[in-house]
C-alpha cells in the first residue's frame, strides 16, 4: 500500500476510534431511532389492515424496509452533520487545506471511518431491535444480503459526497446552517426515510428514482427486501455509480475553487 493510501486508511481508523468516545450519545440516538421505528411500524401495520399488498409490498416487506432505512440514517444521511461547516466558520479548515493530501478525499476518509462505526453500533442494533419487536427476520436469500451490502457501500459514499457539498457552501455563505438543514430534510424525504419510495404517487416516484437520493437508502432497502432482482438490480447499481461519479466530481471541483478562494483571501 502506498504512503498516500495508507494515510487515508489511518484517517478513517482515527475517525472510527474517535466515535468510540461518544458511547452515551450513541445509546441515546439508538433509543431514538428504535422509538421512531416502532411508531412508523404501527402506522404501517394500520395501513395494511384489510389489505395484503400495497405497491407490491406485504406488511412484512414494509416493516423490513422501515427498520432498515431507520437503521441506515446515521450512516448515509446523518442529522446535524456540520463538522466541515464548523471548521470553515472557525478557520480551522486552513489546517486541513495545508495537509499533504487531497482535501475531499481527506474528508471522505474521515466520514468513511465514522460510517463504519455507525454501521456496527447503530445499524446492526437498530435492525436487531426491529427483529425483536416485530419479528422481522431476514430476507430468504443470502444473495439479497450480498447485493444490499454492495448497494449500501455505494449509497454511503453518495451520502458522504452529498453532505460534503451542502457543508462546503459555508465558504460563500456566512450562515450556512439553513442550507445544511434544507439539504438534510430533502435527502431524508427523497431517500425513502419517511415513506417507501414505492408508496409515492406514480408521477412523483418516476422523478425521484432518477435523483441521487434514491441511491442513498432506497436501493439498498429494495435489494434487501428482494424487490430488486436481475437486470433491474444491475441497472440501479449502475445508476448509483453514475450519480456517485457526478457528485464526487462536483465535490472535488467545488473544493478546488474553495481552496483558491482561501489562498486569494490570505487564509
Amino acid at each position: 500500500m502506498s504512503a498516500r493510501y495508507r494515510f487515508y486508511v489511518e484517517v478513517a481508523r482515527a475517525a472510527f476510534r474517535r466515535q468510540l468516545v461518544y458511547r452515551w450519545t450513541n445509546l441515546a440516538g439508538l433509543a431514538t431511532n428504535i422509538f421512531f421505528g416502532a411508531v412508523m411500524s404501527y402506522v404501517m401495520v394500520a395501513l395494511f389492515r384489510g389489505r395484503h399488498l400495497t405497491a407490491g409490498y406485504s406488511v412484512e416487506d414494509a416493516l423490513r424496509y422501515i427498520w432498515l432505512v431507520q437503521a441506515l440514517i446515521m450512516v448515509v444521511v446523518p442529522f446535524g452533520w456540520t463538522d466541515l461547516m464548523l471548521t470553515i466558520r472557525s478557520g480551522d479548515v486552513v489546517a486541513d487545506l495545508t495537509k499533504p493530501c487531497d482535501f475531499y478525499w481527506y474528508w471522505f476518509s474521515r466520514e468513511a471511518g465514522r460510517d463504519g462505526y455507525y454501521f456496527l453500533f447503530r445499524t446492526v442494533p437498530i435492525y436487531l431491535g426491529g427483529m425483536v419487536l416485530f419479528g422481522l427476520g431476514l430476507p430468504g436469500s443470502w444473495g439479497c444480503l450480498l447485493w444490499a451490502g454492495i448497494c449500501l457501500v455505494i449509497g454511503a459514499a453518495l451520502g458522504i459526497a452529498y453532505r460534503f457539498l451542502y457543508n462546503i457552501v459555508a465558504f460563500w455563505i456566512l450562515e450556512a446552517r439553513a442550507m445544511v438543514t434544507m439539504g438534510q430534510v430533502i435527502a431524508t424525504f427523497f431517500s425513502g426515510s419517511y415513506i417507501p419510495i414505492a408508496f409515492m404517487p406514480l408521477w412523483l416516484k418516476s422523478v425521484v428514482v432518477w435523483l441521487p437520493f434514491n441511491g442513498m437508502m432506497n436501493v439498498t432497502a429494495e435489494a434487501f427486501t428482494g424487490k430488486l432482482l436481475g437486470g433491474a438490480l444491475v441497472f440501479e447499481i449502475l445508476r448509483q455509480l453514475g450519480w456517485l461519479a457526478v457528485l464526487t466530481a462536483i465535490a472535488r471541483t467545488v473544493a478546488a475553487i474553495a481552496r483558491r478562494r482561501v489562498i486569494i483571501q490570505g487564509g
